[in-house]
């Protein structure tokens, strides 16, 4: 039988957590789901075999037993799989390591998934992402569903993953939570699928390193194609339990959108927003001289926007641990602008020649 899709993992020093994101991809329940044309109330479900699916891991360059573990798991499933280790390909980076699954994927596939190896797939999430994508139109190029807490015992990773996928701190983002919303600008490739024959084409931008999914993303847009919000398509992201991991992590979001901004000549005011707030930290004292305390009053709105996250995330996480809120939202906006910062002084495309 022939692979209908390809879910692509790709992955970086994830022993710890790759193992329970295979097991859930290789127990998907996943059926065929076709509507009738001539009647949306007739629809039929048909068990398809798991040989219909296969899972590609991309390593980068681990140093520790990420591949092991991933050739350990699927080794013994009967699902059709790859491990890979990007170096054997000579380059680097997320980008690569994406077009590497659609590259290495099977010559009948469709549709190509992805998810992170820190992930907690839902039993029907492959389903879902399948349904929805099966059913589009040509104008649509793929499906991605949102990002949930994924269960913890750690109070300070419960938080930290709760302030990422905040209703207030993000502005009511339907990529953190369920929302009756029909398309996105945007599919997170944590939890996303595209059709094959239109991301073949328009490829991940390699040479940007990390840029991921928000560039590719942008060009597709650009191209006249829509994504499809599967909300009901379930992953549970892991996160670090460590403010100075997050600050990195931000850092690294901060590269990673400017990047986009440089390419596209992109001006959106959110991103910038950071590097508004950090100017205005810089310049707070000689304004204060100069204006006197009126030049308080965004320091202030600052401090009642902190005060309605902690009052969001303290209501959900039931712990005190919900005070590093008011740590978190600048360290997330500092690191956010020094990424940004670094990215427009110091960071030029890199090509495979040059490596």
């Amino acid at each position: 039988m022939s692979i209908l899709i390809t879910v692509g993992i790709v992955a970086k020093n994830e022993e710890k957590y790759i193992g329970e994101t295979l097991r859930g991809i290789i127990n998907q329940s996943f059926r065929k789901y076709d509507v009738f044309s001539n009647s949306q109330k007739s629809k039929i479900f048909e068990d398809i075999d798991t040989s219909l699916i296969e899972i590609i891991v991309v390593d980068g360059n681990s140093s520790d037993r990420t591949r092991e573990v991933a050739e350990n798991i699927l080794s013994t499933s009967n699902v059709n799989y790859k491990v890979l280790n990007e170096k054997d390909f000579g380059f680097y980076g997320l980008c690569f390591s994406r077009n590497l699954v659609i590259d290495n994927s099977s010559e009948t596939t469709k549709y190509i998934a992805y998810t992170d190896a820190d992930c907690i797939v839902d039993k029907n999430w492959l389903k879902i992402l399948y349904q929805h994508i099966e059913k589009s139109g040509d104008d649509v190029a793929g499906a991605g569903g949102p990002r949930l807490v994924a269960p913890t015992k750690d109070k300070k990773e419960l938080v930290i993953n709760n302030f990422l996928t905040s209703n207030i701190a993000s502005g009511g983002n339907p990529a953190f939570s369920k929302r009756n919303v029909a398309y996105l600008d945007s599919i997170p490739n944590y939890n996303s699928i595209y059709k094959k024959d239109i991301i073949s084409r328009f490829r991940y931008d390699d040479s940007l390193i990390i840029s991921d999914d928000n560039e590719l993303n942008l060009r597709l847009k650009k191209a006249g194609y829509n994504f499809i919000y599967a909300g009901d398509a379930e992953v549970y992201h892991r996160e670090t339990n460590s403010i100075v991991e997050f600050g990195k992590n931000m850092r690294n979001y901060g590269i990673n959108i400017t990047n986009t901004i440089k390419k596209h000549r992109l001006f959106k005011i959110k991103p910038f927003i950071s590097l508004i707030f950090v100017l205005y930290l810089i310049f707070l004292i000689p304004l204060y001289l100069t204006a006197g305390w009126i030049i308080l009053i965004p320091f202030i709105l600052y401090f009642l926007f902190a005060v309605m996250i902690f009052a969001e995330i303290i209501c959900k996480t039931k712990t005190i641990y919900s005070l590093i809120i008011f740590v978190l939202l600048p360290v997330q906006h500092i690191s956010y602008a020094y990424g940004m910062i670094y990215n427009f002084l110091f960071v030029r495309p890199v090509h495979r020649n040059s490596n």
